[in-house]
C-alpha cells in the first residue's frame, strides 16, 4: 500500500492558480483555475459528469484522447504519473519511479510494492509489459500506438521493474505519459478475457470501479475502498458521454449534471455569463492545421509557407468559434519561462500568391485535401475553403472520415492536411515527440528538419535554464520557417461545474482526477 500526498498536489496546483487565475483566451495567455478546496472536503454523494465522447469500451486501447474522458479513465485506472505545476516535472502516481541513466535510450520502470489491480492480480513489471506491447498491435488500432511503438522491447529485470529499451533515445517520454493512454494500465487477466467481456468488468488499480454501464447510456462507478491511495470523495459517479457542447452545457443549465467537459472557448463565456463556474488550463501551442510534410503538396516547405502567408488565422478562429477564444501568437505563453516575442505567423497575400503561381509554373498547383471529422470539422473546412477561394493555383477538398478514425489517420500518415494538437505543457517531451525527426513514431507531420532537430535535441539536453531558453527560441525561429503547423486556436482544457463541485484541479492533460472531485451537501 501507499499512500498518495493529495495535500501535496493540492497544493501545488493552488499555487499554480494564483499564478495563472485569469479568464480563458485572454491576450497575457492566463488560465482560469477552480477552487482547491473552498473549504474542507466533503465525502459522500453520487457525482453527475458529462464528458465529450460516449465511450464504446474501457479497454485502454479504445482511448483517443487524455483529455475527452479524464474523470472515467482515472477513475478505473488513477494516474500513473501525475504534472506536476509546482516543478513543472512529473511525479509518480502508480508507478515508484519512472528514470532514465542515459538520455532516454533506456528507461527503468519500477512499480509499487504489493499494488494489486481489484481483482486482486499483480500490479507488476508484467503488467507494464503485457499492456504496453499490446498497446502497439496494429490489429487493435490504438491510437497510442505510435508513442507505444518507440519502445523496441521491454525487458524484467525484477518482479517489479522493466526496463524499456527505445527505438530512439526518447528524452521526453517520461512528460508524454499524460497524453497517451499508455498511462491506463489494465489487469492483463482481465484483458485475456477478451475486449468485449473486458468492458462488461473493467479491471485496474483506480479509486473506483465499474457498476454498471450501458452502450450508448451511462456508466455507473462506485467507489473502490481497497484503493491503494487516500479513498475518493465520492460515493459514486455517473457519466454519459456527449459530443455536442451546447448539449453539455444546456444539460448543466438544466439541472440534469454536475460537471461537463469542456474546450470551447464559447461555450465557456456563455457558462461564466450564467454563473457557473470554469475550471480552464491554458497549453503552451494550440491548435491548428498539421500539414503531412511527407507527402505533396506539402513535401515542398513552399506549399507549407504559401498557406501560412494566405490564411487569416484569426478569421478562422473565429468562424470555428463563433467570435470567441484566441488564436496563438507565439508558441509559448506569456507566463513561461520561454516565452520570446516570435510571432508564429505574418499573414501577406502577396508572397501567397507568388509562391502559389511558382509552383503552379513548376507543374505542381497546390491541390490537396482537408480531413474532415465530424464536429467543428465542417466549419473549418469551410472557412479554409472560403480563403482559398481568393487565390489562383491552389484548391482544397473536404476528405470526409468518420470519428472512429480521428489519432488513426494522423498516425498512419493517411492525409494531406489535418486539424492537430501541438498543445503542451513540457517542451521538453511533447515538442521533441511531436517534431523531431528521430522521433519518428510520434513526429504525426513527419517533419525532419535538420537545423529543427539540431536546436530539439540540444534544449532536452540543456541542464540550465538560461541554456533552454536559448534553444527554444532556435526552434521557434524554426519552426516559423519549416511550418509544420498553423497553430489558429488556443488548446484549453476545462470544466464547467456548478458551484456545489470542488476539488476540480486542471493542470495539463488528465485533469480533473476523480479521487479528488467532492461535493459540497
Amino acid at each position: 500500500m501507499f499512500t498518495r500526498k493529495r495535500s501535496t498536489l493540492i497544493a501545488a496546483v493552488a499555487a499554480a492558480a494564483l499564478l495563472f487565475t485569469g479568464c480563458a483566451g485572454t491576450d497575457d495567455g492566463a488560465t482560469s483555475v477552480a477552487d482547491a478546496g473552498s473549504g474542507e472536503p466533503v465525502s459522500g454523494g453520487t457525482l453527475r459528469v458529462l464528458e465529450m465522447v460516449q465511450p464504446t469500451g474501457f479497454d485502454p486501447v479504445q482511448v483517443f484522447s487524455s483529455t475527452s474522458m479524464p474523470i472515467t479513465y482515472t477513475a478505473l485506472y488513477g494516474q500513473f504519473v501525475i504534472a506536476n505545476p509546482e516543478t513543472g516535472g512529473y511525479d509518480c502516481g502508480l508507478c515508484e519511479s519512472f528514470t532514465t541513466a542515459d538520455g532516454g535510450a533506456t528507461w527503468d520502470v519500477v512499480t509499487r510494492e504489493g499494488l494489486t489491480f481489484t481483482d486482486g492480480t499483480p500490479f507488476d513489471a508484467e503488467a507494464i509489459k503485457y499492456n504496453w506491447d499490446r498497446m502497439k498491435d496494429p490489429a487493435l488500432g490504438s491510437a497510442s500506438a505510435g508513442v507505444a511503438s518507440q519502445i523496441d522491447h521491454i525487458e524484467i529485470v525484477d518482479p517489479r521493474t522493466a526496463r524499456l529499451h527505445m527505438v530512439v533515445p526518447t528524452p521526453g517520454l517520461l512528460g508524454l505519459m499524460p497524453i497517451y493512454s499508455l498511462q491506463w494500465i489494465a489487469s492483463p487477466t482481465a484483458l485475456e478475457q477478451g475486449q468485449e467481456a473486458f468492458n462488461k468488468n473493467p479491471i485496474g488499480a483506480g479509486p473506483f470501479v465499474l457498476e454498471s454501464w450501458t452502450q450508448g447510456g451511462t456508466v455507473k462507478l462506485v467507489r473502490n475502498d481497497d484503493y491503494a491511495g487516500d479513498p475518493a470523495y465520492l460515493d459514486a459517479i455517473e457519466v454519459q458521454g456527449v459530443a455536442d457542447g451546447t448539449q453539455r452545457l444546456n444539460a448543466l443549465i438544466s439541472g440534469q449534471a454536475d460537471i461537463v467537459m469542456n474546450s470551447d472557448p464559447a461555450l465557456f463565456a456563455e457558462s461564466e455569463s450564467a454563473g457557473y463556474v470554469n475550471s480552464v488550463y491554458t497549453f503552451n501551442g494550440g491548435v491548428g492545421f498539421m500539414f503531412n510534410t511527407a507527402k505533396a503538396p506539402f513535401d515542398d516547405v513552399r506549399a507549407r509557407q504559401a498557406l501560412a502567408y494566405a490564411l487569416d488565422l484569426e478569421a478562422i478562429n473565429s468562424a470555428v468559434n463563433k467570435g470567441t477564444g484566441g488564436t496563438p501568437k507565439t508558441l509559448f505563453q506569456k507566463n513561461s519561462p520561454f516565452y520570446e516575442d516570435i510571432p508564429l505567423q505574418t499573414q501577406d497575400s502577396e508572397k501567397a500568391q507568388e509562391l502559389f503561381d511558382e509552383l503552379a509554373a513548376e507543374g505542381k498547383p497546390v491541390e490537396f485535401a482537408y480531413t474532415v471529422f465530424p464536429g467543428v470539422g465542417a466549419a473549418t473546412f469551410d472557412a479554409l475553403q472560403a480563403q482559398l477561394a481568393e487565390y489562383d493555383n491552389v484548391t482544397v477538398t473536404a476528405d470526409q472520415r468518420d470519428s472512429s478514425e480521428q489519432g488513426v489517420v494522423t498516425t498512419t500518415g493517411d492525409y494531406n492536411l489535418a486539424t492537430s494538437s501541438l498543445a503542451f505543457v513540457d517542451p521538453a517531451s511533447r515538442l521533441w515527440g511531436a517534431l523531431s525527426g528521430d522521433a519518428d513514431r510520434t513526429n504525426y507531420s513527419r517533419i525532419d528538419d535538420p537545423e529543427l532537430n539540431e536546436a530539439l535535441d540540444a534544449a532536452v539536453a540543456a541542464e540550465d535554464q538560461d541554456a533552454q531558453h536559448e534553444q527554444w527560441t532556435l526552434v521557434q525561429e524554426r519552426l516559423v520557417e519549416v511550418v509544420p503547423y498553423l497553430l489558429f486556436q488556443e488548446y484549453l482544457n476545462g470544466a464547467i461545474s456548478t458551484d456545489q463541485v470542488h476539488g476540480i484541479h486542471m493542470y495539463g492533460y488528465t485533469t480533473p482526477a476523480a479521487a479528488d472531485i467532492w461535493i459540497q451537501p
